[in-house]
């Protein structure tokens, strides 16, 4: 079920990314290369 509103909310606001065992109404990540390697 995570894993199917990760999925609608990321088609749902573009530009964002949902982090490994993100849950609703927590944090999401804007994809950069700043992030490379970091995660």
């Amino acid at each position: 079920l995570r894993k199917i509103k990760a999925a609608q909310y990321v088609a749902s606001h573009p530009g964002e990314v949902c982090p490994a065992k993100w849950k609703e109404g927590e944090a999401t990540l804007a994809p950069s290369l700043d992030l490379v390697g970091k995660i």
